[in-house]
């Protein structure tokens, strides 16, 4: 004679407590980025930027560079005029290679 096992049903309720964990599971990662999109817009939160060597110079450790894109900042802002950034400019890098228009008589 053959023993059967015996079933042991515990009915509808681990379904039930499976779906409410799930329910606030979800709760919560919803919440969370609702949190930080509306950081994001304020401008409370900062993405972090992953650029490498090769696509950006590096401003801060070139002294050149960082006076260049000063100069530039500064003719931008207007605090500078136009004669006086490309004295200053050729201060910097040399003359310029670009002929300028030529005035013939």
């Amino acid at each position: 004679m053959r023993h059967q096992m015996p079933v042991h049903s515990m009915g509808i309720l681990p379904y039930i407590i499976q779906g409410v964990f799930t329910l606030i599971f979800l709760a919560l990662v919803v919440t969370l980025v609702i949190v930080l999109v509306k950081k994001y817009r304020k401008g409370k939160l900062h993405l972090p930027t992953f650029v490498g060597s090769a696509q950006a110079p590096a401003t801060e450790s070139d002294p050149y560079l960082s006076a260049l894109k000063l100069l530039n900042e500064r003719l931008a802002n207007g605090d500078i005029d136009v004669d006086d950034y490309y004295t200053r400019r050729t201060a910097l890098k040399g003359p310029d290679p670009t002929p300028g228009p030529t005035t013939e008589a």
